[in-house]
C-alpha cells in the first residue's frame, strides 16, 4: 500500500518519528525535512510490517529510507513512482538494478557517523570560518567538487547553485576551511542539522595539495567544533571505492554505519 501526502506538516508528523528510530541512516532525509525543502513527492509505502518513506525535493532523485521490502516489491515501487533516479541504504536500492534495469550506478557511498574525536589536529595551518574574504575560493573549491565526483550534471544552472549554496554556507557560518596565510586550502561544511546531528559534507582539497593529511586535520577539527556546539553526532558520506579516504575518516573516530547507494536512469530511459 502506497499513502501519497501533500501536507507536509501531515506527512513530518509520521516520517520524522519514523526516521529517528535508526538516525545514523536517515540524517539525508531527516536534515531535508528539518530545513523544508519543497517536495515534489511524499508518500510512505508500507508491506506487512515494514515501512519506506519516498522523499523527493529535487528532480534528479527520490530519496528511499526504510525497511526494505521483497525485490519485486521494491522494483514494483520503482515503477509507480517513475523517478530519474534513486539514493538510499544498499537494501532498498540494489534491487532495483536487476538485469536489463532502467538504471545505473551513480554513486555508492559509505554512510560514517561520529560522536567522538579520536585524533586530535596535527597540522600547523589557521582553521577557520570562510568568511567573505575567502569565499570566492570556496565557491571555486565547490564547483571543482562537483565536476570531480559527479554530484551533479556540470551545467551552468548547477554552477550558478553551487555558487548560491557556497555563499549561503558562508553567510550562515556553516563553512570551514583551513588557510595558508589567506590562501584556502581545504574546506568543508556542516550541513542539514536535526536534532540528533548534523552532516559534513563538501569536503574537498585542490589535487595539488592532497597526500599531505589536510582533510582529515580539517574534518577533525570541524567535529570537534561542532561537537563543542552540542550536536550529538556527526555524519559523512564517503566514496566507497576509495580506501584510503574511508580509512582515514575511521581514523578520526567516524564508525561506518551503513552503505548508500545513489542511482540514475541510463541515457535511454531519461
Amino acid at each position: 500500500m502506497v499513502t501519497h501526502y501533500r501536507d507536509y506538516e501531515s506527512f513530518k508528523r509520521v516520517a520524522v518519528p519514523f526516521l529517528e528510530q535508526r538516525s545514523e541512516v536517515h540524517q539525508l532525509p531527516l536534515g531535508i525535512l528539518a530545513r523544508g525543502d519543497t517536495p515534489l513527492l511524499m508518500a510512505i509505502a508500507e508491506e506487512d510490517d515494514r515501512k519506506i518513506i519516498i522523499l523527493q525535493t529535487i528532480e534528479e532523485q527520490a530519496i528511499l529510507a526504510g525497511e526494505a521490502f521483497s525485490d519485486p516489491s521494491m522494483r514494483k515501487l520503482a515503477r509507480i513512482f517513475d523517478c530519474k533516479g534513486y539514493v538510499g541504504e544498499h537494501a532498498l536500492v540494489k534491487p532495483l538494478l536487476a538485469p536489463h534495469t532502467k538504471y545505473r550506478v551513480k554513486m555508492d557511498q559509505g554512510m560514517y557517523a561520529l560522536h567522538h574525536v579520536t585524533g586530535p589536529p596535527q597540522l600547523e595551518y589557521a582553521f577557520r570560518i570562510v568568511d567573505e574574504q575567502a569565499v570566492d575560493q570556496a565557491v571555486s573549491f565547490g564547483w571543482d567538487f562537483i565536476c570531480e565526483t559527479g554530484a551533479l550534471a556540470v551545467t551552468e544552472r548547477n554552477r550558478l547553485q553551487n555558487e548560491q549554496t557556497i555563499r549561503r554556507h558562508s553567510s550562515k557560518q556553516t563553512l570551514f576551511g583551513l588557510f595558508d596565510g589567506d590562501r584556502l586550502i581545504s574546506m568543508t561544511s556542516a550541513s542539514r542539522p536535526t536534532t540528533s546531528g548534523v552532516t559534513v559534507s563538501y569536503v574537498y582539497t585542490p589535487p595539488e595539495l592532497r597526500g599531505r593529511g589536510l582533510a582529515s586535520d580539517l574534518v577533525a577539527r570541524v567535529c570537534t567544533y561542532l561537537l563543542e556546539q552540542a550536536y550529538p553526532m556527526i555524519t559523512l558520506y564517503t566514496d566507497w571505492s576509495n580506501p584510503t579516504s574511508n580509512k582515514i575518516y575511521q581514523a578520526i573516530g567516524f564508525q561506518l554505519v551503513g552503505r548508500s547507494l545513489q542511482i540514475t536512469k541510463t541515457d535511454k530511459y531519461r
